[in-house]
Formats: structure tokens, sequence, C-alpha cells
């Protein structure tokens, strides 16, 4: 059973992934994308970058718990690795604010690790 605290971290990182490497970055044009996500212009999709990364931070943290170090610089490479790769995509393209929007996510979630981490855990 302990297999399942890696579940939530799969699904979401598939879901992650399946965002970043899309060839369009409009999720309106899913049909099953609430709209109320969609909506807002670049605000939005900073509040998306933001809340995507720390959500997967923590479920990453939740996952491997022992290893927070090795958790938030592999998530910290992960959101710098995501947006090198849009490079590779038609129309598509690294945006330095999608960078700190989704490192921002990912130090918070640091953060609250640290704030609220079991006494075992040192630093």
């Amino acid at each position: 059973m302990r297999w399942l605290r890696f579940l939530p971290l799969t699904l979401l990182l598939g879901f992650v992934l399946f965002f970043a490497l899309r060839p369009s970055s409009n999720p309106a044009e899913l049909g099953w994308f609430p709209t109320w996500l969609t909506m807002g212009g670049d605000t939005a999709d900073a509040w998306r970058n933001f809340a995507a990364f720390f959500v997967l931070t923590v479920a990453a943290l939740l996952a491997f718990r022992p290893h927070w170090r090795v958790v938030l610089a592999g998530m910290a490479l992960l959101v710098i690795g995501l947006e090198a790769a849009q490079n590779l995509i038609p129309d598509r393209w690294l945006e330095w604010a999608d960078v700190l929007e989704g490192l921002a996510g990912v130090a918070l979630a640091g953060f609250f690790h640290y704030l609220f981490r079991p006494k075992s855990d040192s630093i």
C-alpha cells in the first residue's frame, strides 16, 4: 500500500506534462477543461503555472518526504526543463515569466514544507 502515496504525484505529473507539452498553450480549446480557468488572459496563466507547480511539488514532497532537498531541486529543474522543451514545439517558446512563476510555486511549497515538516526531518 506504500505505492498509494505515489499515485497523486503520478496523476499530477501527467496533467502538468500534458499541458506543458501541447502544441497550443490555450486550454480553452479543450472541451473538458473548465472555462473559469481559461478566463483572465496572462494573469490566469500566471496563476495556473504557479498553482500547478505548487501542487505538484507538494505531492512530490509527500511522496518522497525524507529527500525533500532532492525533491525541491528536481522540481526546479522540471520547471526549467519543461519551459526549455517548449522551444522544440512549433508555435511555443520559452517564457522567463513562466519559469519564474513555476519556481515561485516550488519555492512556496518548499517554504510550507519547512514550516510544517516533522521534527525528525533535520536541516
